[in-house]
């Protein structure tokens, strides 16, 4: 069926619909994927279009008698038909770096905001009649994968010296995850990842930034704040000095408020502590790459996603702008993508990738250290894009996880088995520690993830959001050792490090062989030489 008529078809049948589902059950199996799904998957009153290679140059977006309008003429006029209030570009002009959005096609995506009454199959059917038109889609809603349940750490224990390591943040000796001597009650010796052997080779450095693509860090966090990618040719304020499309990104861009003032989130704020707490400073607990005490830890960077709902903190408040925050890495200093989110899907629907998003993840992949000429200026010539699994406990598609060009995280406890919430799909590249609160009899609230919370806070957290910065962290202690310094040095070289010295998961669990990648991530194991790689220095 042409796919303009089924369009049309389609927005007469949904017009008058008031049904919770943005489409019949028994219709064709030629409808698309998400006109089968709950509305409360997407966001309401916008809908995503693609424009055809070449259109781009006749856009002129504008306002007339309060209707958004393009400048093309058939737009225009469905524009007015769906009450349009504004018009804008997806991946917003980037300054310098401009003429390569343009040749990734960034520039041909655009948002068109309506009244939020308009079901978003007819709008879609409406654009369909476009002929400039290349792809339409709705705005999938998108949720972290983790810290629904905070356990804080008593102050008590902030006091007390570290029992063993080589550094002496108080809390390491709690952080089973990183060197597990199965002490705490539940764990086993071993199930963890390695990384006192891997502190041995390097504990990172400053050259790596890793980008959080996450609610927002808390960037004065007595714990995290030295780690902080600063923006040093930036200032705040209304300017934009370093020309890359946003002023005053000095600590990176809140996506939700569209501003420079990032505002912390626990979920985030664990996450970028997970990857990059200050090492040995005597202070709360340690990151995977938080340096050895010397100022020589790796960046995080905040691509803020989630922000805490005003009304209800326990919330969040999401954005649209999620393929902007990931190319904002890219484009911004970053290699490494971190992604603890997934998109929201109803159960029995296939699910259908957002391209918008899928090109921005492509566009990091391709870009990530690269400067605006074309010259690598980072540790890593192009970029990795690492996402969590997911934590529904099911064998089944979920985006962005199983885009094969990312790596995805599933989850395990502290004795080696697969957490009771992680997903497990033959799409799982590998599996890390996300920790476990009790269930099923066993584990306790020291057998989750130990991290940086905001207001100098820090507190355990579960979830697969926390098995994927383990591998972040991992990774960016590679491209310390391997990257920096060593131009040349690709993402295909870095997850072959993660990937090949990987340890058996399969013998703990069975049941899930085949299913949770290819074993739990050993951090110290990828500086040994290898076949195919880069010698070992």
């Amino acid at each position: 069926m042409n796919h303009k008529l089924f369009f049309l078809l389609l927005g007469l049948l949904f017009l008058g619909c008031q049904d919770d589902k943005l489409g019949n059950e028994d219709k064709s199996k030629e409808q698309p994927g998400w006109t089968r799904e709950s509305r409360t998957n997407f966001l309401p009153g916008v809908i995503r279009i693609k424009l055809q290679s070449g259109s781009s140059e006749k856009v002129r977006l504008s306002s007339a008698a309060g209707t958004a309008q393009m400048g093309i003429s058939e737009i225009d006029r469905i524009a007015a038909e769906l009450g349009a209030s504004q018009i804008k570009r997806v991946f917003p002009p980037a300054g310098k770096f401009e003429a390569r959005q343009h040749a990734a096609g960034l520039d041909l995506w655009y948002d068109i905001r309506f009244n939020q009454d308009v079901p978003l199959t007819r709008a879609a059917a409406d654009l369909s009649s476009v002929a400039g038109i290349d792809i339409i889609e709705p705005v999938r809603r998108a949720v972290r994968t983790g810290g629904d349940r905070i356990v804080p750490v008593d102050a008590a224990a902030l006091a007390k010296p570290a029992a063993t390591g080589t550094f002496n943040d108080p809390l390491l000796s709690k952080q089973w995850h990183y060197n597990n001597n199965g002490s705490i009650q539940y764990s086993v010796e071993g199930a963890d990842i390695n990384l006192q052997r891997a502190w041995d080779v390097t504990a990172g450095s400053r050259e790596v930034i890793v980008a959080v693509v996450d609610g927002g860090i808390d960037i004065n966090h007595e714990d995290l704040r030295d780690n902080v990618w600063r923006n040093e040719d930036e200032q705040e304020g209304l300017d934009d000095n370093d020309n890359n499309g946003y002023d005053g990104d000095v600590y990176g861009w809140n996506f939700v408020h569209d501003s420079p003032n990032i505002v912390a989130h626990a979920h985030g704020t664990h996450v970028a502590g997970t990857i990059a707490a200050v090492n040995n400073n005597g202070i709360g607990v340690c990151g995977v790459a938080g340096g050895s005490g010397n100022n020589d830890g790796v960046r995080v960077m905040s691509c803020q996603i989630f922000a805490p709902n005003a009304q209800d903190p326990d919330k969040d408040d999401g954005t649209q702008q999620i393929p902007s925050a990931i190319v904002y890495g890219a484009n911004n200093g970053a290699v490494i993508s971190q992604n603890s989110w997934s998109y929201t899907f109803d159960e029995g629907v296939t699910p259908t990738f957002p391209r918008a998003t899928k090109e921005a993840i492509d566009y990091f992949i391709t870009y990530a250290g690269i400067d605006e000429t074309g010259i690598q200026t980072g540790p890593m010539k192009g970029g990795i894009v690492i996402f969590s699994a997911g934590n529904s406990n099911r064998d089944y598609l979920e985006y962005p996880a199983q885009y094969d060009k990312v790596l995805s995280v599933a989850s395990m406890a502290p004795d080696f088995k697969k957490a009771y919430y992680s997903n497990y799909a033959d799409w799982v590249d590998i599996t890390a520690p996300g920790g476990s609160f009790r269930y099923g009899g066993k584990y306790n609230d020291n057998c989750a993830i130990l991290s940086t919370m905001p207001d100098n806070n820090y507190g355990y957290m579960q979830g697969t959001s926390m098995a994927c910065p383990h591998v972040s962290g991992v990774a960016a202690l590679i491209v310390s050792e391997y990257g920096v310094g060593h131009p040349g040095f690709t993402p295909e070289d870095l997850r072959k490090r993660i990937l090949n010295t990987a340890r058996d998961i399969d013998a703990h669990n069975p049941e899930f062989a085949g299913k949770l990648g290819v074993g739990y991530i050993d951090a110290a194991r990828p500086y040994r030489p290898m076949q195919g790689l880069l010698p070992n220095r």
